[in-house]
């Protein structure tokens, strides 16, 4: 609560402004060389400082005008003046001026081509966006991620009324559901997850460089795919706006609990990040041919180092055509490190294993991204996307402890050490091409096709568990359980293919007409192969096998294989040298999704207008295992299809009550499908924990309703509140089982669950001031919260699992979320200030579920408080500095009991980076 305070007091006692402009763009072409660019004219917004020259290819750019209606002169020495009126600017777009000059004829205003796009990054256009739209949707662009010194879209969805993330987890929450009720695009195409445990993406592959906007739609159309009841979340990319682009960013960063310290590494691994000896070659299991030692390596951690490469063009073919390409490229590393506690309390005086832990975290991305343009002319384009993202994750845990079997009596002086270390490779491509056609004045037809493929590896996972005795200094290996001493290879291998197509009809002009209506078909087809192998070191005799912690690779070697002390056997359970040894547990998935819609628009009145919608969708998903563990009711080499057809009605109402004041509401049906890992029986071992599918699983079926007043003020002013409600039927969520392992977890449709809330948005300018010579301090503040009321009523006919009560609230779902920013802003000429603070609060939340008569485990509540501070000297230098996590609280996780017993608690400590950007 101290916390709490202390971060309002700030939010209240700090002020900050976000304030949308708009550019003029455009070409120079020089009619005395038969319309050859005309490099090095002058253009001035007349009455203004502000004013460029055009570049070899003619091509000039003015941005940060503020809105308005402007005379724009163009000149050149020898050459007619030229002075367009009426030029208006509008905030969050780009007006484009195409100019002829010539030295004596002088030109009319009809040979003078003007248009004006619209700044999908801003937040007015964004908001305009909003304001206009039939369907209730909200998104953050890329002029706001940097206002609040957002570094990837993760962190961008957690800006937006509703959701929240998993604290140590790129995972999300829309209303309280999480990654399964979730679905993730990328210009409208759905991507493949880079995890065998995830549904979407890791959000947090996504760095804002390639970011133009993120838009997330809480109710649901018919033209969305409906295996989804949080959110859809779509990443829209960047394209060229402007004539040119070459920019440069470096930053450092420093972390107060690593940077400088000594830190622990894996071996093998490096620090830019880049495996390639990701699958095992083991081939006789006499033979110790690991290429990793199991002993970490200890250095110092450095700063944290970002390095990122913008750069486009823009070429005008014609009049109306032009050609751009943007490419952008970066690298980015972190060092994080978390010393606490974590013990598996189940009540007052019953706790099971209490461990101090340490956890050092490594992680290390690089990211390609390049997209090609052509502009036929203003009815007809082309685009291609190309994505590359690789991004590697080390881990080393080290816990230190007591087990319920090891260290539990008064006199016993024994202690478990557990060593954990994991390295996740991901490499994701991302190919789309995308195509926009406009026929006439009624007819639109935009098709899009993708292919995505992602490869995730987990090379060498290492896992050790000693026995340290304090009475006579010793370590020795422990062995209670097969896994205790291990190495395993992991490998996921997913091919994703999807289209969109559909035809618009408008009732009436493009522009002016009584509504439209669309058919359209969406397909995607994914299949995946998974495999992972253990290998496990059996020792003869581990009560005398003692260990130096310093140096683990003095055991575990050739020469104590060869002697017997130690022997491996795979994952098959054998330990000969037979073929089918080295055969890999695995699961082989394929889903087919087809459908088809009808989405119609209709302008009932000037103020009123629905939209209604209906979706076919045909789904046919099979998975094929053979692992070593079975469940009950089948074996452990067996399949298992889930075909489904849904018929999915959606309804969106918006009721106008003025040009300033909206009136929303909408209905929608959707489902839920299990997850690949979800069903294959796969057993996944943590550190102190197990994890495995349930082949039994069926689809949720979801209801979904919401009702929304808006409010907006002025272009970038909003005042919004919501109310919403969900109901899922046959629920899958997961769960913890009876078992001989202390924590196994697998999924069940545990029953039926209702999700009600509340949201509140508003986004306003405290104040504006502009002095005679252009200076202009700005003021402005925004904040949102939810208010939700979650429950899971548990299926009483389900024996499999022992609840602990009859009903829960949902995993993951916060109560109470607040999000807040304020900023200060100053600009004169070309120099630019921006000071923002930004808050985020969520209360206390259900971890996991409670079952085998123990009580939920619930995350505590924790505030978080960023301050950003930016400064342009001019357009060509910038320079950033960030201060996150300043109040560096307490991350816990305790039992749902009266005496709430802690069980997990760590620090993040925090971080304070500086970056300069060079715009050329």
């Amino acid at each position: 609560m101290k916390y709490l305070l202390v971060s309002l007091f700030l939010i209240v006692s700090t002020l900050s402004y976000a304030q949308d402009k708009g550019s003029v763009v455009g070409k120079v072409i020089d009619k005395e060389a038969s319309d050859e660019p005309l490099a090095f004219a002058n253009v001035l917004i007349k009455g203004t400082t502000k004013g460029t020259t055009t570049d070899f290819d003619g091509l000039y750019e003015i941005a940060n005008i503020d809105p308005g209606t402007y005379i724009v002169v163009f000149s050149y020495l020898g050459y007619e003046s030229v002075e367009i009126p009426n030029v208006a600017i509008e905030a969050g777009k780009a007006t484009t001026i195409n100019v002829p000059m010539a030295a004596s004829e002088g030109m009319s205003l009809d040979e003078v081509v003007v248009t004006t796009t619209t700044r999908k990054d801003s937040e007015a256009a964004l908001l305009l966006d909003q304001k206009r739209a039939v369907e209730i949707k909200t998104a953050i662009g890329a002029q706001e991620l940097a206002k609040k010194a957002v570094s990837d879209a993760a962190d961008a969805t957690t800006k937006v009324t509703g959701v929240n993330k998993k604290e140590g987890s790129s995972k999300i929450y829309v209303r309280g559901l999480g990654d399964r009720y979730n679905s993730t695009t990328f210009n409208g195409l759905p991507l493949p997850s880079n995890d065998p445990g995830d549904k979407n993406i890791d959000l947090s592959l996504f760095g804002t460089d390639i970011i133009e906007n993120v838009g997330i739609s809480k109710s649901f159309s018919s033209n969305l795919s409906s295996d989804v009841a949080g959110a859809n979340i779509d990443i829209v990319s960047r394209e060229m706006t402007t004539s040119s682009l070459f920019k440069v960013g470096i930053s450092s960063g420093y972390n107060s609990q690593t940077t400088f310290k000594d830190f622990k590494n894996i071996d093998g691994a490096n620090w830019v990040g880049v495996n390639t000896d990701t699958k095992h070659n083991i081939r006789d299991l006499t033979a110790y041919s690991f290429s990793n030692g199991f002993t970490p390596e200890t250095n110092t951690a450095s700063p944290n180092l970002g390095v990122s490469i913008n750069y486009g063009k823009k070429f005008q073919v014609s009049d109306e055509s032009t050609i751009s390409f943007f490419l952008v490229g970066s690298f980015d590393n972190k060092y994080s490190f978390q010393d606490g506690v974590s013990e598996n309390a189940i009540d007052v005086g019953n706790t099971g294993s209490q461990f101090d832990t340490k956890t050092y975290s490594y992680n290390a991305s690089k990211m390609l991204m390049g997209n090609l343009v052509y502009k036929i002319n203003a009815n007809h384009k082309l685009s291609f996307n190309h994505l590359f993202v690789h991004s590697n994750n080390q881990k080393i845990e080290d816990f230190t402890g007591t087990t319920t079997d090891i260290g539990r009596g008064e006199d016993d002086n024994r202690l478990v050490n557990l060593l954990l270390q994991t390295e996740v490779q991901n490499r994701l491509f991302v190919n789309q091409l995308l195509s926009n056609h406009k026929f006439g004045e009624t007819i639109d037809v935009n098709a899009s096709l993708g292919y995505s493929s992602i490869y995730n590896d987990e090379p060498d996972r290492r896992k050790n568990t000693f026995i340290i005795d304090n009475d006579d200094n010793t370590t020795r290996i422990s062995q209670n359980a097969v896994r205790d001493n291990s190495r395993f290879y992991g490998n996921l291998f997913e091919n994703d293919y999807s289209a969109n197509v559909n035809a618009v009809k408008y009732l009436g002009e493009r522009f002016e007409n009584k509504g439209k209506v669309t058919l359209g078909y969406n397909g995607r087809i994914t299949d995946r192969k998974f495999d992972g192998i253990y290998f496990d070191h059996n020792f003869s005799s581990p009560r005398t096998a003692f260990v130096d912690l310093d140096n683990l690779d003095n055991t575990f070697n050739q020469e104590n294989l060869s002697n017997g002390v130690f022997g491996i056997e795979t994952s098959r359970g054998r330990n000969n040298n037979d073929a089918e040894t080295y055969l890999p547990q695995l699961y082989d998935a394929d889903k087919k999704v087809h459908a088809a819609y009808i989405d119609a628009i209709y302008n009932v009145t000037d103020k009123f207008t629905a939209n209604v919608g209906i979706r076919a969708e045909d789904i046919k998903m099979n998975v094929t295992w053979n692992t070593n563990i079975s469940f009950p009711g089948f074996s452990n080499n067996s399949s298992i299809d889930l075909d489904k057809q849904y018929i999915l009605p959606s309804l969106n109402l918006k009721y106008a009550l003025n040009d300033k004041i909206n009136l929303r509401a909408s209905g929608s049906l959707s489902y839920t499908y299990p997850q690949f890992k979800e069903i294959a029986p796969f057993a996944y071992e943590g550190i102190n924990y197990q994890e495995s599918g349930n082949p039994g699983l069926l689809p949720s079926d979801n209801y979904n309703a919401e009702i929304k007043f808006e409010l907006f003020p002025k272009s970038n002013e909003l005042f919004a509140v919501g109310v919403f409600g969900k109901l899922i039927q046959n629920s899958i969520n997961r769960l913890e089982r009876n078992s001989s392992i202390e924590r196994d977890f697998t999924f069940d449709n545990a029953g039926d669950a209702s999700v009600f809330g509340i949201e509140v948005e508003t986004k306003l300018d405290l104040f504006n001031s502009e002095s005679d010579n252009f200076k202009r301090n700005n003021i402005s503040v925004g904040a949102n919260a939810t208010f939700m009321k979650t429950k899971l009523e548990y299926n009483a006919n389900n024996t499999s699992f022992n609840y602990t009560g009859s009903s829960s609230e949902l995993e993951g779902a916060s109560p109470f979320t607040v999000n807040a920013d304020v900023s200060y802003k100053f600009d004169f000429e070309e120099k630019e200030t921006i000071a923002s603070l930004v808050f985020n609060y969520q209360s206390d939340k259900v971890y996991s579920i409670g079952t085998n008569f123990q009580e939920n485990i619930i995350e505590k509540a924790v505030p978080i408080l960023d301050l950003v501070l930016s400064h342009k000297f001019n357009k060509t230098i910038g320079l950033k500095l960030n201060a996150k996590n300043i109040l560096n609280p307490s991350f816990e996780r305790y039992r749902d009991i009266p005496e709430k017993i802690t069980m997990n608690s760590y620090k993040n400590g925090v971080g304070i980076s500086a970056g300069l950007s060079l715009n050329f």
